[in-house]
């Protein structure tokens, strides 16, 4: 992963290298491979606008440094991977563009000046970035479909800043980190904060699948360019024939685009379905062994440790089982808290930042099953969320608040 950091607004007579430098420092874990900024004034000299950015090289390694500029002076700062990029590219160059490096984020300098924000409907990824046009007097920044990369941002001054995390916001002057309580009562109702607030007054999220337009004078232009397929009526179609296979060859697809990388990469293995399938899938697609990452604990009733090992040796794989001791666990969290920015109802994060570490010495990059249970339902409480309409029926309102919900609270 990689962090980026900047802002936008004003001319300002203030120490704009020493606030940048001090934004993206604060954001060097993201990426130890090289860190950099920019600041550069508009052309008609009406605003100023700094862009940062801390490195994780994983595509093009010699020439994929950021912030990288176009030759018409665009600059952009990007955290992710665009899978389609090579295709992309492509399409970009037999229309006339001439590309300088082989990396995912030229393509999106290019594709704002052969689309604009019609581009980000063509990019299939990961993804969040912000992109300075000085030409045009303008910052644009977006996140992927379903928000895989954070972004928060803040208004100050008439301008915006904006950051991966949001430690590097609380480092700029004059932000008092003051608790926004609405989000923390949220929170502790939900278990998270909803977006777009945060626990930080001022501080907000750009929200998953929206983009963002700062153009001087102007207020901040913020939309929605991704609508998820549940969220609105699907035209009529004909399902394939054989759901499962279809379903097989979107999930090899899938685990094919995200096995392109420059540098080592491997697998967290659990043992369970989503990413004992996913290691199959590498393996096959690979031809050769794959590195796996494993965590277990001396507890065998909380270990899935015997489980990954038999996928493992079973694939073939290069296998790294570790079992974590639960004092090691209490010693990672204060590291964690610093990293998090926000308190997490699950501990889960401990031990993957423990796994990472050993991952780490081998790999660069790691493919997980992360995700697959909310997607696929896979959790037992997912079973009686369809029930919810019944009971929202059979339970008049007066009875859930006279009996049942003082029995939850």
């Amino acid at each position: 992963m990689c962090g980026i950091v900047g802002w936008v607004g004003p001319v300002l007579d203030a120490p704009w290298e020493t606030r940048v430098r001090t934004m993206v420092t604060s954001l060097a874990h993201r990426g130890p491979d090289g860190m950099d900024f920019v600041i550069e004034r508009a052309r008609d000299g009406s605003a100023l606008a700094a862009l940062g950015h801390c490195r994780l090289a994983i595509i093009d390694l010699a020439s994929g440094a950021q912030p990288m500029r176009s030759a018409g002076g665009a600059i952009v700062v990007f955290n992710g991977e665009i899978y389609n990029y090579r295709e992309l590219r492509a399409e970009l160059t037999a229309s006339g563009h001439h590309f300088i490096s082989h990396s995912d984020t030229e393509i999106l300098l290019h594709g704002w000046q052969a689309w604009d924000k019609s581009m980000l409907e063509r990019l299939r990824g990961m993804f969040a970035f912000a992109l300075w046009d000085p030409a045009r007097s303008c910052l644009f920044m977006a996140r992927d479909r379903f928000g895989k990369k954070p972004l928060f941002l803040m208004e100050y001054e008439q301008g915006l800043a904006f950051a991966s995390e949001i430690k590097a916001l609380l480092s700029l002057p004059g932000v008092s980190g003051a608790l926004d309580r609405a989000a923390l009562a949220a929170y502790f109702t939900y278990r998270f904060t909803p977006g777009p607030a945060t626990l930080f007054q001022g501080i907000r999220k750009l929200q998953p699948g929206c983009a963002l337009l700062w153009e001087r004078g102007r207020p901040p232009q913020e939309w929605r360019w991704y609508t998820p397929p549940d969220a609105q009526p699907l035209p009529q179609r004909e399902m394939p024939a054989d759901l499962v296979a279809a379903f097989r060859q979107e999930l090899e697809t899938a685990v094919a685009l995200r096995l392109i990388s420059d540098v080592p990469l491997g697998a967290f293995l659990s043992g369970g379905i989503d990413s004992s399938t996913i290691v199959a899938l590498m393996t096959h697609l690979s031809g050769r062994a794959v590195q796996t990452f494993s965590v277990g604990f001396s507890n065998p009733a909380y270990s899935e440790l015997p489980y990954a090992n038999e996928v493992a040796a079973y694939l073939g794989c290069e296998h790294h089982p570790c079992i974590i001791a639960p004092e090691h666990l209490v010693s990672l969290l204060p590291e964690a808290t610093r990293f998090r920015d926000a308190p997490v109802s699950e501990p889960a994060d401990l031990p993957m930042l423990a796994l990472s570490r050993i991952a780490a010495t081998s790999v660069k990059v790691v493919l997980t099953g992360e995700g697959s249970d909310e997607v696929l339902a896979g959790y037992p409480k997912h079973v009686f969320e369809r029930f919810a309409p019944l009971y929202q029926k059979l339970a008049p309102a007066l009875l859930r608040r006279a009996i049942i919900e003082p029995l939850i609270q």
